[in-house]
């Protein structure tokens, strides 16, 4: 008997391993509405350390997660897995070297002829445009505008998956009561670090900013990273020595937990890392700090109530991470050149918006 259209389910995979920003920016493609009459039942295959922001989401049956360290031996055994689920669509978001050997391996096992053989599904991978980015990086501002990458990542994700490029990332289910400490009174987060030098703005400049918003609006500064982001450990002590009133909780919360205390703000404050796109998922408008990188590249913030700063130097944008700023006498210019008092202001107007609660 044949079923009714209402009916009908699809099974969909999507490949997004890695990074933190690219994860959550990836989840626009989980907000966009299926065909008429078919539902998705979504899988989302992820890097470990990333997995529990995935987990719990409401339009995903399963993540599948897998350690980066484990080796080919691993990959292949997941995939083989993945296989035998019968997958009707792939969505790879990803566009990576273990990706294709994914699809590689998927087209040899359907060709052995075996009891398990499956049919193949439509496998839709996303462009990365790197013609358009170098171009953009070699030439910078003489790069034409219709050469430049098209789009923000949010919107390319969404409509691979099929839908308007409106859609926009939620991960409200991150958001809820705690069950750890944090502050009482109002707050607003703070990231000061980056896995990479050229992306940090000066840990002074912070300062500057925290004790202007702090006076100004009575807003406490909680700020976030690991013992590893030695720039949150520097600004929390630069912090206790000019006695600023702050909540430390470097080192002390989980990557879930960092977005519970996002969503509980007023706002986020933070250099151009993942971090910002987990606060505006979350509902947090974010003042993201762009120096060798640009908000053309496809990173910028989305929410209206969010603001990016940068300086207006013609070497932008050098490169995805600033390894490759030429200026030898001069490093980093791009970020030094942004002052504190642009940032202070920026802020405060940011951060007079009423909270967004999430449903």
């Amino acid at each position: 008997m044949p079923l009714h259209p209402a009916e009908i389910k699809k099974k969909r995979l999507i490949f997004r391993l890695s990074s933190l920003g690219d994860v959550v920016l990836a989840c626009s493609a989980l907000e966009v509405a299926p065909p008429q009459g078919t539902t998705f039942e979504t899988d989302w295959v992820v890097s470990r350390e990333f997995a529990p922001l995935l987990e719990g989401h409401p339009r995903l049956r399963k993540v599948w997660s897998f350690d980066r360290r484990a080796g080919l031996v691993s990959w292949i055994r997941l995939c083989h897995e993945l296989w035998r689920e019968g997958y009707d669509e792939v969505l790879d978001l990803h566009s990576s070297l273990r990706t294709a050997v994914a699809r590689w391996l998927w087209r040899l096992w359907n060709l052995r002829g075996s009891v398990y053989r499956q049919r193949w599904p439509r496998w839709r991978v996303i462009s990365k445009s790197r013609f358009r980015l170098y171009g953009m990086f070699l030439l910078k501002s003489l790069w034409p505008e219709t050469l430049r990458p098209q789009g923000s990542w949010t919107e390319n994700f969404a409509k691979l998956a099929g839908g308007t490029g409106q859609e926009r990332p939620r991960l409200a289910h991150l958001t809820g009561p705690f069950d750890f400490t944090v502050p009482s009174e109002p707050y607003f987060c703070v990231m000061p670090g980056s896995a990479w030098p050229g992306k940090r703005w000066p840990v002074e400049r912070f300062v500057e900013v925290l004790q202007e918003v702090q006076s100004k609006m009575g807003l406490l500064p909680v700020i976030l990273g690991t013992q590893k982001d030695l720039a949150s450990v520097e600004l929390c002590k630069h912090l206790a020595l000019k006695k600023i009133p702050h909540f430390s909780g470097v080192g002390r919360l989980s990557l879930v937990e960092n977005a519970k205390v996002l969503g509980a703000s007023r706002g986020y404050l933070g250099n151009d890392t993942g971090l910002a796109h987990v606060a505006e998922a979350v509902g947090v408008p974010a003042l993201v700090i762009f120096g060798p990188t640009v908000p053309e590249m496809g990173f910028a913030p989305w929410k209206k109530q969010s603001v990016s700063v940068g300086s207006s130097l013609g070497c932008r944008p050098c490169g995805k991470d600033g390894r490759f700023c030429y200026r030898i006498l001069d490093r980093y210019a791009c970020l030094r050149s942004v002052e504190a008092k642009s940032v202070s202001s920026s802020l405060n107007s940011m951060l007079k918006r009423e909270p967004e609660v999430l449903s």
